[in-house]
């Protein structure tokens, strides 16, 4: 009888540890598609952020005249100016760190 009542004992605290052990492994899969679940929609709401220099659509098969001379007199604005960087870094100097290119982009 009592060997009886060990067996018992035995089979239902080894039911209850085999329990625990699914509804634990179940709690962490849970816990697991919840991170899932949350990651993705914040990569998708990180997806509709509009970006600095990213391209999200694409290029324009052909720049108008407007903007090809615009970008030429940044160009020669830019390069004017590290010419004169060029120079002080050269020869450092005070006339030569405050000396103005007299390249200026032309504003409308």
């Amino acid at each position: 009888m009592l060997g009886l009542l060990i067996g018992a004992l035995f089979t239902f605290a080894f039911g209850g540890l085999l329990l625990m052990v699914f509804f634990g492994a179940r709690k962490i899969e849970e816990e697991l598609d919840a991170r899932a679940r949350e990651t993705r929609q914040i990569r998708e709401q990180a997806a509709r952020i509009p970006r600095f220099f990213v391209v999200t659509h694409p290029a324009t098969p052909q720049v108008a005249p407007l903007d090809e001379r615009l970008l030429w007199q940044l160009r020669q604005y830019v390069d004017a100016e590290q010419t004169l960087a060029d120079e002080f870094v050269l020869q450092p100097s005070v006339e030569s760190l405050y000396r103005e290119s007299g390249r200026m982009p032309i504003r409308h």
